[in-house]
C-alpha cells in the first residue's frame, strides 16, 4: 500500500511521526513494539457523529511477509440501546488493503468495512517490550526465569511452518527450575483464518470492489462467513509447541523461531 504514516512513541514518552514502508513497520513489531491504531471517524457519516478520536490496542498480530492483520481482544460489547440482544467482538486492521473489519467469533462472521470511514487513520507504535530470549541466538533461559521472578508481562512472536509470525500475549509463563527450561502459554482468542494469507484478503477486497469504491455511509459492511483460528499456543524452549488443534490430536509441532518479549521496567 506504499508508505504508511506511523506515530512512534518511545520509552521517554515522546512522539515522532514517520513515513515508513510495510517492511519497516513489520520489523518494528518483530522487535517487540506494541501495535495500536489512531483514528478520527468521518463525522459526515451519521453513525460517526459527533466528531471524535479513537484508538485501539492490537495485541494479536498475524504477519505474513510484509503484510499483517492486527486484532483487538474480543471484548468489544456490541449492542443497541433499548435492545436486549448483545454480542462480543473485536476490531481488526490491516496494511494489505484499505479495509478493516469487526469480527464476531460466535457467529463466525467478519464484517468488512472501508477504511475511508475514517478521516484520519494512522498506525501507532510503542516501544514498551524488550526482547529477552530468541531461539536463534539465545544460549541461556536465565533471562526468562528472571523476568518471571520480576512478575513481568510477556509477549511472544512465533514463526510457524507456514512462515507466518504469530504474535500474542502470554497468559501463563512457567519456568522449570530443575530442568532450566520454560513453557509459555498464550491467551485464548480467535481470529478469521484468512488473516494468515494475504492473497485471501486481496481476493475479498476484489470480490467486493464495487462496495469499497463507493463513499462509505451507514450501509457500512459486507458480511463474510469465515472460519476461525485460535491464538492459543503452549511454547517450550526446546523448540516444540502445541496449539488448540493439537490438544485433541495429542500432537506437538516444531516452530521455526521463537522470540520472547517482556515489558520494559524503565
Amino acid at each position: 500500500m506504499g508508505d504508511l504514516m506511523v506515530r512512534v512513541l518511545s520509552t521517554n514518552n515522546t512522539y515522532e511521526d514517520r513515513e515508513m514502508d510495510d517492511s519497516e513497520l513489520v520489523d518494528l513489531i518483530l522487535q517487540g513494539a506494541s501495535l495500536r491504531t489512531f483514528m478520527i471517524p468521518d463525522s459526515s457519516i451519521p453513525s460517526n457523529y459527533p466528531e471524535h478520536a479513537e484508538t485501539y490496542d492490537l495485541p494479536h498480530v498475524i504477519i505474513n511477509g510484509k503484510y499483517f492483520w492486527g486484532k483487538s481482544e474480543t471484548t468489544h460489547l456490541g449492542y443497541i440501546i433499548g435492545n436486549q440482544e448483545w454480542s462480543l467482538g473485536a476490531f481488526c486492521y490491516t496494511n494489505i488493503e484499505p479495509v478493516f473489519c469487526s469480527y464476531d467469533p460466535d457467529l463466525h462472521a467478519a464484517r468488512l468495512m472501508s477504511r475511508f470511514r475514517y478521516k484520519v487513520h494512522c498506525w501507532n507504535i510503542k516501544d514498551n517490550y524488550a526482547l529477552i530470549w530468541d531461539s536463534e541466538t539465545s544460549l541461556s533461559t536465565e533471562p526468562v526465569k528472571k523476568a518471571i521472578e520480576a512478575c513481568s508481562k510477556f509477549r511472544v512472536a512465533m514463526l510457524d511452518n507456514e512462515d507466518v509470525w504469530n504474535i500474542h500475549p502470554v497468559d501463563l509463563p512457567m519456568y522449570y527450575t530443575e530442568a532450566g527450561t520454560f513453557e509459555l502459554k498464550t491467551v485464548m482468542d480467535t481470529y478469521p483464518i484468512f488473516f494468515r494469507y494475504p492473497i485471501k484478503t486481496k481476493k475479498l477486497f476484489a470480490d467486493y470492489q464495487d462496495f469499497f469504491s463507493q463513499k462509505p455511509d451507514d450501509n457500512l459492511a459486507i458480511r463474510s462467513d469465515v472460519q476461525g483460528f485460535y491464538t492459543f499456543y503452549s511454547l517450550k524452549s526446546d523448540g516444540t509447541y502445541y496449539n488448540y488443534f493439537d490438544i485433541t490430536r495429542n500432537s506437538t509441532q516444531t516452530y521455526k523461531r521463537l522470540k520472547v518479549f517482556a515489558d520494559r521496567t524503565n
